[in-house]
């Protein structure tokens, strides 16, 4: 295995165990769907605890998925934070006005 593929993987890794995590948000949504589906948000609530009592990913199709969206939407999160924190340094003069936290 080489550097690249070694940093690659390193990289990686926080967004695949973001997603694992996630899989337990699919299972909870299906989860609250059987229980009450008029009441979407206290049924969520209920739901939450007994998804999260088994901290293994579920390997629903479903929960697979949204276990995927939400490591995919981190890592989109965090290139475009990325991207522009590059345009605005801190202490850099731009224009008139110096840019400062």
């Amino acid at each position: 295995m080489t550097k690249k593929q070694k940093r690659l993987i390193l990289l990686n890794i926080p967004y695949v165990l973001i997603g694992l995590f996630a899989t337990n948000l699919g299972e909870a949504w299906r989860i609250s769907q059987t229980i009450d589906a008029v009441n979407e948000v206290g049924a969520l609530a209920q739901a939450f605890p007994i998804a999260l009592q088994n901290f293994l990913p579920s390997l629903h199709t479903f929960d697979l998925m949204v276990g995927i969206a939400f490591g995919i939407g981190m890592k989109v999160v965090v290139y475009v934070r990325g991207k522009n924190a590059k345009k605005y340094r801190h202490g850099a003069e731009y224009g008139t006005a110096r840019w400062s936290a």
